[in-house]
């Protein structure tokens, strides 16, 4: 481990769980700082703190969630206004609307579980879970499902790494596009089995 970070490992040892709960915290809120590289290298000092990677994941997963339930709860009561807003930003808002809209009517609450690790997605997915149809029920479990895989994810990457977790995002350019793939695999596997379901039933 290179000099210049071993003041910072050591801040990040006596401070594990803090860092953790703060870093998924502020990432969830899709302000541009590094806060998936925070969770990788709290797992990868969790053994050297004597840390629960159980608890540092629960509590990543507790720090999304927060996030997450703030979107969601701010898009039940302003979820037109919203829209509106972050359709103004794109050059074509049409597009935008119906973006929101497809992205539901095809996932439905699938869609928050696809947002946790696609920014694009994200953008729309919480603040509009509400006025696309997806009650409160359907968004938790959606949620708490995506909050602690990608806790998991990050955390656990960490972990796997110990101490070469300087070299961490060389290893994240490969980890991130393949969760994607799975979490894109996963809802459309359950698209298609909800497909097949309804012409059984017709039939």
């Amino acid at each position: 481990m290179p000099d210049i970070l071993q003041p910072f490992t050591a801040w990040l040892i006596a401070h594990t769980y803090v860092v953790v709960f703060v870093a998924a915290l502020i990432d969830a809120t899709g302000l541009p700082l590094p806060g998936r590289m925070l969770l990788i290298a709290a797992g990868a000092v969790a053994g050297a703190a004597n840390a629960s990677i159980v608890f540092a994941i629960v509590l990543g997963a507790v720090g999304v969630a927060i996030t997450d339930h703030g979107w969601y709860f701010a898009g039940a009561f302003a979820g037109g206004r919203l829209l509106n807003l972050y359709c103004r930003l794109p050059i074509d808002a049409d597009a935008c609307r119906r973006r929101a809209a497809d992205l539901f009517q095809r996932f439905g609450a699938l869609t928050i579980l696809l947002g946790r690790f696609v920014a694009s997605v994200r953008m729309l997915a919480w603040p509009l879970a509400r006025v696309n149809g997806v009650g409160y029920p359907r968004f938790v479990l959606a949620e708490v499902t995506g909050a602690l895989t990608w806790s998991t994810l990050w955390i656990g990457v960490g972990w796997l790494l110990g101490e070469r977790w300087t070299d961490a995002a060389g290893e994240a350019r490969w980890v991130g596009p393949a969760m994607l793939t799975a979490v894109v695999a996963t809802a459309l596997s359950v698209r298609l089995w909800r497909r097949r379901r309804a012409r059984a039933v017709t039939l």
